[in-house]
């Protein structure tokens, strides 16, 4: 006769089992070959224990209840969820520091003259990405004659949104309430194809002291605006499982393209309401965008450098609209599990490339600063590749689908940094330390298998 000892067992086990089945679906579903394979084996291994369990002695039973006892008790214990306090940057970041602001200037002109002799130190490592294809360009080792058309085509579509950045008001201010106004903003972003959204006030350190490309470059930003909407549109999963091949910048494009869409909307509804708007755009931005929508309560900014959101980890392109409507918001909490985890994990920075992403604990920093990438070092592969890489966004843990197996992990990794220690060697196990980039469908390579 069983006792209950031997039903508890048993029961632990059935529940197991149900979870990897589930776990295996959802791995099908994700085309992922090492976890199918990985959940398999730990479903036989169940299978053995299930088969064994009636053999072996009655005493034994409550010793095994122990493991996984502890284990269900761990998982929903609350702890070691240290507030962190960064540093807020005390002088503006100037845009024509950033890669793609370089990456305009043309040896002999006179912004290529002034640029370098603001910044002298920059000249020599820029000459390396410089020595490059380029982005899109032939003789770039991913050079791919139409997914690189394909990517250039959406970037030259988003190129025509920028004469709808600086637009007029239109009409008298509305009276509609700042609480109907802002639920009606939200709800309206998320049916055009956000996947969050959410409100700031702005802060100095939000915008960028100096234009760094377009007709404008090396104006000041002038920015009178109160508020910024910030919201996410995600990337697909499958196609940053292509890293760092050319359907990443494609996909790249896409987003960029889908948020410029999404921010001029919004901007020309405020301004039909008889409020400034400013929409900011790919290659049109007065602020930091990850910045604004960190401080607006979408995510976190982790170890790569890049916003970190809830449900599809680095793998967004962010929108911002900056203007003077008054808004009706409540402050969202930063996330601070997110860089508990980014600690200990570390994948980005051992699968990059370019070995551009730093392996430094910021906890243990006097300094109290948040990671910075080596852009230089990033951006130079990218002018090899022909590709923006994506490689740290694909294999980040953060970055699996947004679904029910998913969102277990990601719920116990806000609860205890033994879950985010469990977390990571179960992502390890399942997915792999250096998971392999997928190959490229016979449609992405015309006339190759």
């Amino acid at each position: 006769m069983i006792n209950i000892s031997t039903w508890l067992v048993l029961s632990v086990l059935m529940v197991f089992s149900i979870f990897l089945l589930i776990f295996l679906v959802y791995s099908i579903l994700e085309k992922e070959k090492r976890a199918i394979e990985r959940s398999i084996n730990s479903i036989l291994l169940v299978g053995i224990l299930f088969s064994v369990i009636g053999f072996l002695p009655v005493f034994i039973y409550p010793f095994l209840l122990i493991i996984p006892s502890a284990i269900l008790l761990v998982i929903f214990l609350k702890f070691g969820n240290k507030r962190i306090e960064f540093k807020i940057p005390e002088n503006r970041f100037d845009e024509r520091d950033v890669m793609f602001s370089r990456n305009t200037l043309k040896e002999g002109t006179t912004k290529f003259d002034s640029y370098y002799q603001l910044r002298p130190e920059n000249k020599t490592v820029d000459e390396n990405f410089r020595k490059e294809p380029g982005l899109l360009s032939e003789g770039s080792t991913f050079y791919n004659e139409i997914l690189f058309s394909a990517a250039d085509a959406t970037f030259s579509t988003v190129d025509l949104l920028q004469p709808l950045v600086e637009q007029p008001v239109l009409k008298k201010k509305t009276k509609l309430s700042e609480k109907h106004i802002s639920a009606f903003i939200k709800n309206w972003t998320i049916k055009l194809g956000a996947t969050d959204v959410g409100f700031t006030l702005i802060k100095p350190h939000h915008v960028y002291s100096h234009i760094g490309r377009g007709e404008q470059y090396g104006n000041k930003v002038e920015l009178e605006h109160k508020y910024a909407i910030a919201f996410t549109v995600e990337m697909s999963h499958e196609s940053l499982s292509y890293n760092p091949k050319g359907p990443v910048v494609m996909e790249s494009a896409q987003q960029y393209l889908n948020a410029g869409q999404i921010a001029v909307q919004l901007a020309q509804l405020i301004r039909n309401l008889g409020f400034e708007a400013r929409p900011h755009i790919d290659a049109n931005y007065r602020v930091i965008c990850p910045v604004v929508a960190q401080d607006a309560g979408l995510g976190t900014i982790g170890r790569m450098g890049l916003l970190m959101t809830p449900k599809s980890g680095p793998r967004v392109r962010i929108g911002v609209v900056s203007t003077n409507i008054e808004l009706e918001f409540e402050d969202r909490h930063i996330d601070y599990s997110v860089i508990h985890f980014c600690e200990i994990c570390k994948k980005c920075a051992e699968n990059c490339p370019s070995r551009s992403i730093p392996f430094n604990s910021v906890l243990k920093s006097k300094e109290s600063e948040r990671w910075t990438i080596n852009q230089e070092k990033c951006f130079t592969l990218w002018c090899k590749m022909g590709t923006d890489c994506g490689r740290c966004v694909a294999v980040c843990p953060y970055s699996h689908p947004d679904n029910f197996i998913h969102n277990i992990v990601r719920w116990m990794i806000k609860r205890n940094p033994i879950n985010r220690w469990l977390a990571l060697k179960l992502d390890d196990f399942f997915y792999g330390r250096r998971p392999e980039s997928a190959r490229l469908k016979s449609w992405m390579t015309p006339g190759n298998s």
